[in-house]
């Protein structure tokens, strides 16, 4: 699995809105990369990395 930033983003987003966290243009400003900051983003990245360097099993 390699990271794709997109894809994360698109995911947080996605998973902000359905447990209807936030409002819609703040999720936005998280798909396009402007809450990279964000808790949610950094703790989405730092599991994105350790699952895209796991071994496949």
């Amino acid at each position: 699995m390699s990271l794709q930033i997109e894809a994360v983003r698109a995911a947080v987003a996605d998973e902000l809105e359905a447990r209807g966290i936030g409002l819609p243009a703040w999720r936005q400003d998280i798909r396009e990369g402007r809450r990279d900051d964000h808790p949610f983003m950094v703790g989405a990245l730092i599991w994105a990395r350790v699952a895209a360097l796991a071994p496949a099993e």
